[in-house]
């Protein structure tokens, strides 16, 4: 009995300590990310313990109706794909995002290769295939109006969800 007891301690803590890791690997990615200056103009948000969130406004990313990534994005990357790599652990989840201009077949599409052109720069830089996941939303989750200019530039973006591997 004391045997079970202690091994179930045991694995509390080493749970514990795997979950703390994890977690001080997305306070680490938060600093950097935020202190960087090529990430200027980019949004950098913790949205739960166990998820960062960093978003990219297309006018920094991309030009109007293409997937191309810009080359003034590029240090953004760079500085990205170097705090994936002093942070291991760390998944990214990539995520496209459209405005309504345009017919929502169209609009999926270009997130979803927009979603990939960033994916395809991080593996550029050494990040591995498995760490990456890219997918696009088209036009369904706005962030602002599509009624304005402003509003549908707004939604033109692309975030990037780092997260904690769950192994």
């Amino acid at each position: 009995m004391r045997f079970l007891l202690a091994a179930a301690v045991l694995a509390a803590f080493f749970v514990t300590q795997h979950a703390r890791a994890q977690e001080n690997e997305l306070d680490r990615a938060q600093s950097e990310l935020s202190a960087a200056p090529s990430m200027a103009g980019v949004a950098v948000e913790r949205r739960s313990r166990d998820e960062l969130v960093v978003t990219m406004p297309s006018d920094i990313t991309f030009d109007f109706n293409r997937a191309e990534v810009r080359g003034q994005f590029t240090p953004t990357l760079r500085t990205l794909a170097r705090t994936l790599e002093t942070n291991p652990s760390l998944h990214v989840q990539i995520v496209g995002h459209a405005d309504a201009i345009g017919s929502d077949d169209y609009n999926q599409v270009l997130s979803e290769r927009r979603a990939q052109s960033v994916g395809s720069r991080l593996m550029d830089f050494g990040i591995p295939y498995r760490r990456i996941e890219a997918s696009g939303r088209g036009e369904w989750e706005p962030i602002a109006s599509n009624a304005t200019e402003y509003g549908r530039a707004r939604n033109r973006r692309v975030e990037i969800r780092l997260t904690a591997d769950k192994k």
